[in-house]
């Protein structure tokens, strides 16, 4: 069997009134299931989004994020699927028409509303007020959230075609309109003014869910930036108190400049007072020199009561100008009532200098000291460097208190440093985490008021009211069934024809038989009008008659001796009687002398032929047999050999006795085989022990009843009429295009 597409034409043209009574008995089914289909209305509403291109106070970050953009539009799509959004649409759907008197078409149907009306229960009607939709829809929920098994919970949750969540999602779709900032719902049912109402609730309530999400998030950014933002105030204001209380404590204004103003002055006047320091060692030294230079009895009138008495007033007087020189004030006021106090001072000390002179001048008149100088001009000398030494020391004085204080000073400041380092750290890590905080506060806010803007949807095309119905499927219901029918059809011969574990064919009979096969008859059961089947039964017998006359031309070294042939099968039924009365009839047409031999059979009354025919017992006795002429006493060796052709039917070998030893007087063995039949593990061990016991001659295959198509194999192309279309889709099908029927 060649698998061509001739093949398969054939193959579906032999099973064509399955492939057509299937496909028609289908769609006749759906045809009649769907004659009271009810009509269909859809409708659908354009929204803009600006999730990917719209508007945002957000200017520090423009950059778009192509994935940011879908998750937020896969966000909103699961918004819309949810269980929450499509419950509260088909309770506040329930609550729109429970709120209506009579059906109104632009909300709900006649036939909608009137079906509502007689399954909703007493007690939920109470609840429902005439053109109070607020007020029912809230009374509503309140009743669906009391108990899991009440009337609205049911409506809700379990399969209601226009108000539960399963039944509304099933029948509602939303998409991206390509990459654009648009989305568009759509919502199919069986009533136009519930379909149009659907979809404006479904807008209006996904809207809020949406924002009350999003907003909600954002709220809750809000409040805890502001929360942080309160504590690190409230630890901002502690830290500062802190501080504060610690420069009140310690009599600091400002601390660095404090500091770096008495490290200055400590600096200025440690010099001065060095300056001081040597200038009075200078003095003491020109004091020391002139008091040697000087008489005893001068040195004994200088240390006078009056002269000493004067000196420390002097030196009182110079001191206290030196505390005011040394320490000026810093304010003006001050400063200038400082130095007003220094000029008095300065007079009253120029005042006891004079005096002093004066007391030393009485003392003294006009001597000569022992250098021959005059003593007055020592005495000058001597009481200048006095005067000087004195207010040297009046200094030293001050700049030795002075000094004291600004240790004292510096052991005061020295330990604050590190307090005041401490506390200023602790202010501005407070003041740099309120600032942080402060600033993702306005972040905060700034996306809050960016995704209020940006869940303020637009609606670009609101739900419109469908007036025409949606175009009925019917048809490619209908079709597809038909289509459907005709497929699994298909299918199912194509799977059995490769299934099948007949033999078929000369091919598959050689293949499982496992011995060569001499000639094939077709099924001739069914007659066709377009097939000369006269011809091709000739044309099959001769075909056999040809191997058999071939197969005697071994015989050519004895040709008196009578071709004795037998046939044989595993199985009764496979047509040996057929196939010998159609070959023997043939011999006899042809001028031989024949002879058919066939077990006796009451359930089979043979035809009458142009040959001789005999029949013989078929029982246990014919193992025994070793001579033809034992098989019918009619029969003896003489009359045997006068004929030209003997043909033997044997029964069938695995429910009959055969005669075994009968095999050794064969020229020919034929094995007919019927062709619509499996070769089964029977028939392998009755010809596998036939084998055994008679191997010569080998057996050769009769393959009786094949399909036929499967003569062309033999015969070429089948006696029928076609027509030049026919003849040229076969040729097309077997791919010969430029075949030609002559020359």
């Amino acid at each position: 069997m060649k698998f061509n597409l001739l093949f398969f034409v054939r193959l579906f043209l032999r099973h064509l009134h399955l492939l057509i009574m299937v496909p028609v008995l289908l769609a006749g089914l759906v045809f009649y299931l769907t004659q009271d289909e009810s009509k269909s209305y859809y409708s659908t509403v354009k929204i803009y989004t600006g999730i990917a291109s719209g508007a945002s106070i957000e200017l520090d970050n423009q950059r778009f994020d192509y994935r940011a953009a879908n998750t937020a539009f896969d966000n909103l799509i699961n918004i819309v699927e949810s269980k929450r959004t499509l419950s509260e649409v088909g309770l506040r759907l329930f609550a729109q028409h429970m709120t209506l008197t009579e059906p109104d078409p632009m909300i709900i149907g006649r036939e909608k509303y009137h079906a509502l009306m007689r399954i909703v229960p007493e007690e939920v009607k109470t609840l429902a007020k005439p053109g109070d939709y607020a007020g029912n829809l809230q009374r509503f929920r309140d009743y669906m959230n009391m108990s899991t098994e009440n009337f609205l919970h049911e409506l809700i949750n379990l399969r209601h075609p226009d108000y539960s969540y399963e039944k509304i999602g099933a029948k509602i779709w939303v998409k991206r309109l390509s990459n654009s900032d648009f989305i568009e719902l759509g919502y199919e049912t069986e009533d136009p003014g519930i379909c149009q109402n659907t979809l404006r609730i479904l807008v209006e309530v996904f809207t809020v869910f949406n924002t009350e999400i999003k907003v909600n998030n954002s709220d809750e950014v809000v409040k805890y930036f502001q929360a942080q933002l309160q504590h690190a105030a409230e630890e901002l204001r502690i830290a500062e108190g802190n501080m504060q209380a610690f420069n009140k404590t310690h009599n600091i204004i400002n601390y660095y400049e404090q500091t770096k103003h008495i490290a200055s002055q400590r600096e200025h006047t440690e010099l001065e007072y060095q300056n001081v320091l040597t200038n009075y060692h200078g003095a003491k030294a020109i004091l020391k020199n002139l008091e040697s230079r000087m008489e005893l009895r001068q040195k004994q009138r200088l240390t006078s009561q009056a002269v000493l008495e004067t000196r420390d007033k002097i030196a009182e007087a110079n001191f206290q100008i030196a505390m005011l020189e040394i320490t000026p004030p810093e304010d003006s006021l001050k400063r200038e009532a400082n130095a007003q106090r220094i000029y008095q001072l300065q007079l009253r000390a120029d005042s006891l200098e004079r005096k002093l002179g004066a007391v030393i001048d009485t003392l003294y008149r006009a001597d000569i000291d022992q250098n021959g100088l005059p003593s007055t001009s020592i005495l000058d000398n001597w009481l200048n460097t006095v005067m000087e030494v004195e207010r040297k020391e009046a200094q030293i004085k001050v700049f030795e208190e002075k000094r004291e204080e600004f240790e004292e000073l510096y052991a005061t400041f020295s330990p604050l440093g590190a307090e005041m380092k401490r506390l200023e750290r602790k202010i501005d890590v407070a003041e740099r985490e309120y600032l942080s905080i402060l600033h993702s506060l306005g972040l905060a806010k700034l996306k809050q008021q960016s995704i209020e803007m940006k869940s303020n949807y637009t609606i670009a095309e609101p739900a419109y009211y469908p007036l025409i119905p949606k175009p009925s499927k019917r048809k490619i219901l209908i079709a597809a069934a038909g289509v459907m029918g005709f497929a699994l059809t298909a299918f199912t011969i194509l799977l059995l024809e490769f299934l099948d574990t007949n033999i078929k064919d000369a091919r598959r009979a050689e293949k499982k038989i496992g011995l060569p096969v001499t000639a094939i008859y077709p099924k001739l059961v069914r007659r066709s009008r377009r097939i000369d089947v006269d011809y091709l039964k000739d044309r099959a017998t001769d075909a056999i008659l040809l191997n058999v006359a071939f197969a005697d031309r071994e015989k050519e070294a004895n040709p008196e001796a009578p071709s004795v042939n037998f046939f044989i099968s595993t199985q009764k039924n496979d047509g040996k009687t057929f196939i010998g009365h159609r070959l023997l009839n043939k011999l006899a047409g042809m001028g031989y002398r024949t002879l058919f031999l066939t077990p006796e059979n009451k359930e089979y009354s043979m035809e009458e032929g142009a040959y001789d025919h005999r029949e013989f017992p078929s029982d246990s006795k014919l193992y025994a047999k070793e001579r033809l002429s034992e098989l019918n006493p009619d029969l003896s060796p003489e009359q045997l050999s006068t004929y030209d052709f003997i043909f033997v039917e044997a029964p069938p070998i695995i429910s009959k006795a055969f005669p075994v030893k009968l095999f050794h007087e064969a020229d020919h063995v034929y094995l007919v085989v019927r062709a619509n039949r499996p070769w089964s593990e029977a028939d392998k061990n009755a010809m596998k022990v036939f084998r055994e016991i008679a191997p010569e001659p080998e057996p050769s295959v009769i393959l009786n009843g094949v399909e036929l198509l499967e003569m062309e194999s033999v015969l070429g192309d089948l006696p029928r009429r076609r027509t030049w279309v026919r003849r040229f889709i076969k040729n097309a099908l077997r791919l010969r295009f430029f075949s030609k029927r002559k020359l």
